[in-house]
């Protein structure tokens, strides 16, 4: 199996078209189309399937997607051994972009003012198909990704704690679950989100059962309603450090330091060869 073939096959099984990957590696449909071919002859398998909007993987596709990253990973780092790596595309959750990665790409820039990257804000099942087809470097995580192909290291974890608005009657002081009754809630996320299930399952060990009246996509949405007074929320203590510093927002550590959640990097295992990439990485644990 050849680099440029299984370039091709990334390309393809990142864009879901061979008209569109051929778009992107400027190449005519034709070669593209050559050359998946030449590969499946080489696998003794189809690796696509047609779809009504281009082409899916199958289920050999699907095998081999993480192996065709690692070695096209693995050939570009042996290519270009000493190069100064110029560039890194970044994926992470809206709100790891929002409060965490400004700060942290602001200040390694500032150090290593050649450093460039690209970032995009991706749902979790987003950042694994990101990182195994190769497009994205690197993954900032709230939850821990399973994967033979990934390698992920633990940030410090964030306590996660219950916000209310200064005027609130519990601003002064938490009551206790028994207390909480039919409290109205401004949560972030929906159910079936990792971040959220953590909250859920912390409240109902506790007897509490929310009462949600809002479920919001967005930190800065869940901390505007709570500031009008509207319900509370439980919010990670990162994301809320301006409002706390204002007296716009209280906080209690209801769990006494329990409820946490998780920050990790992922990336594929060859990555961890690649000098240029690990110093960003060294940086970041060192910095977060």
């Amino acid at each position: 199996m050849d680099q440029e073939s299984l370039e091709v096959f990334l390309t393809i099984a990142r864009h879901g078209s061979i008209n569109r990957a051929a778009q992107a590696l400027f190449l005519a449909q034709s070669t593209v189309t050559h050359r998946l071919k030449q590969l499946e002859r080489q696998v003794a398998t189809p690796l696509f399937v047609r779809t009504a909007s281009g082409v899916s993987l199958t289920a050999e596709g699907r095998r081999l997607l993480p192996i065709a990253a690692n070695i096209v990973e693995q050939m570009r780092s042996f290519t270009r051994p000493g190069e100064q790596r110029q560039s890194m595309t970044i994926v992470a959750g809206k709100a790891f972009v929002a409060y965490e990665l400004p700060r942290l790409i602001g200040e390694y820039r500032q150090a290593h003012p050649q450093f460039t990257c690209y970032v995009r804000s991706t749902l979790y099942e987003e950042s694994l198909s990101a990182l195994l087809t190769g497009t994205a470097d690197i993954a900032f995580l709230g939850s821990e990704m399973y994967h033979p192909h990934i390698y992920q290291e633990f940030l410090p974890s964030d306590k996660i704690v219950l916000v209310t608005s200064p005027h609130h009657p519990w601003a002064d002081g938490f009551p206790g679950f028994r207390e909480w009754g039919t409290e109205e809630m401004i949560l972030f996320g929906n159910h079936t989100a990792p971040y959220r299930q953590r909250i859920d399952r912390f409240l109902a060990q506790n007897g509490v059962f929310p009462n949600a009246i809002m479920e919001l996509d967005s930190f800065s949405a869940v901390k505007k309603m709570v500031e009008q007074q509207l319900g509370i929320t439980m919010l990670p203590e990162r994301t809320i450090q301006e409002e706390l510093a204002a007296g716009r927002l209280v906080a209690h550590d209801i769990a006494k330091g329990t409820l946490l959640r998780p920050t990790l990097i992922a990336y594929l295992h060859p990555k961890k060869e690649d000098e240029a990439f690990q110093q960003f990485v060294q940086w970041v644990k060192d910095s977060y």
